[in-house]
């Protein structure tokens, strides 16, 4: 009883330094938080994880020297020296996950995509859900959640469809030889100009692209808003009306074909077999060494 009374100064300003860390750690959670909303600086995401570090680690500082205050023989530095070999086995037996979390901390801190942009990474496609210390999750266009490793994400090459307000979308449309290259852009520049998603600026353009076996192929290239459901509602506008507008002006869309020649055997009972060309007739030479 004697000794809990002598030592209970101790407990008091023990307390006393506890509640204060735990004070300062609540915080400074706060002002990070604050901070992170009002300047857009950092994603909110990132900014509540740095904000549970901070003050995770405030707070066990505080307990550390509440621990001194009150057992003054009590040395730290012990209780560090064992974390520290604890750590390493933790890191080897969590390598993965740890690469994960690290991965999760870099993407939300250099932002190369956010959630609702629409990405690909390797072979899946879709709108970003949700980004958290683990893993990406993806809406498919197909209405399926694919759950993305951060590490694998960080590592991959992303296409991210979304990261500005506009893209190029472009197809291949092939003419006869016959036909006039010309006539044939200021058909399709008309249809272009006349669909409400092709954006003005910059402007759409036709090149001739190819001299192919059965055709002449142009490439129509053409801007539209970035959402994906935009670019493919705009992309079959463009493609039906390019293909109705050229019928209706009498220009050719030829395909791939190829011509069969057949023939008759001498036995006309015989089947056909293909035609060859005829052998050019060698003359003899005369005397004189011309040519009879």
């Amino acid at each position: 009883m004697k000794g809990v009374i002598e030592r209970l100064p101790y407990l008091i300003v023990g307390a006393v330094v506890f509640l204060l860390f735990w004070l300062l750690a609540k915080g400074i959670k706060k002002v990070i938080n604050k901070v992170a909303v009002q300047s857009h600086s950092i994603d909110d995401t990132l900014a509540s994880l740095v904000s549970r570090i901070v003050s995770t680690l405030i707070t066990i500082i505080g307990f550390l020297a509440t621990c001194v205050v009150i057992f003054p023989s009590f040395k730290p530095g012990d209780i560090i020296a064992g974390l520290g070999v604890t750590s390493v086995a933790i890191g080897f037996a969590f390598k993965d996950i740890l690469q994960n979390f690290f991965a999760g901390i870099l993407i939300l801190w250099r932002r190369p995509f956010k959630v609702g942009d629409q990405i690909k990474v390797k072979e899946y496609e879709g709108t970003v859900e949700e980004i958290n210390m683990r893993s990406t999750r993806l809406n498919t266009y197909d209405g399926e959640r694919a759950i993305l490793p951060n590490g694998d994400v960080y590592t991959s090459s992303i296409l991210v469809r979304t990261a500005y307000n506009k893209r190029r979308l472009k197809f291949v449309v092939g003419i006869g030889y016959p036909d006039s290259i010309e006539e044939a852009r200021r058909v399709i520049h008309s249809v272009l100009d006349g669909i409400e998603g092709v954006l003005k600026e910059p402007g759409p353009w036709v090149y001739v692209t190819e001299l192919a076996g059965s055709s002449v192929n142009l490439t129509v290239f053409f801007w539209v808003e970035s959402q994906q459901a935009n670019a493919l509602k705009v992309s079959d506008q463009v493609v039906t009306g390019i293909k109705l507008a050229l019928d209706k002006a009498s220009i050719d869309m030829p395909f791939p074909h190829t011509v069969v020649l057949l023939e008759k055997q001498p036995d006309t009972d015989g089947p056909a077999i293909l035609s060859r060309p005829a052998a050019k007739a060698k003359t003899a030479p005369t005397s004189n060494g011309q040519n009879a």
